[in-house]
């Protein structure tokens, strides 16, 4: 399992344009391995809690209204892990939330304006 407490530590010493960035990343990841199959289910949830995580500190830096629901939403999905899992097209509707989700974050962080 990962060393939550490392990948705490990690982020917070990011700007917070990468700390978006590292959230876009984490909720892509978490679609891709969602839809790799069942048996790569249990590196989803890891991912998953990884985003949970990036959530909940942007949430204590004073990014609270941003990602409320965002919040709720992933939380959502960690409790009915099991459930989820079995339903095919509930997780076709998972990835698809993840991956708008993604957007609206890495937008949010200004990164694309780099780029540019």
């Amino acid at each position: 399992m990962p060393d939550w407490n490392s990948i705490e530590k990690s982020f917070l010493r990011i700007s917070r344009k990468k700390q978006l960035g590292e959230l876009a990343s984490s909720l892509s990841r978490f679609k891709g391995w969602l839809l790799l199959g069942s048996a790569n289910r249990e590196v989803a949830s890891v991912i998953l809690d990884e985003s949970i995580l990036y959530v909940s500190l942007l949430m204590k830096e004073g990014m609270d209204s941003e990602f409320h629901e965002l919040h709720s939403t992933l939380l959502a999905w960690h409790h009915n892990w099991s459930t989820i899992t079995e339903q095919e097209a509930e997780l076709i509707k998972i990835a698809e939330i993840s991956a708008i989700e993604s957007e609206k974050v890495l937008e949010m962080s200004g990164l694309l304006e780099l780029v540019k």
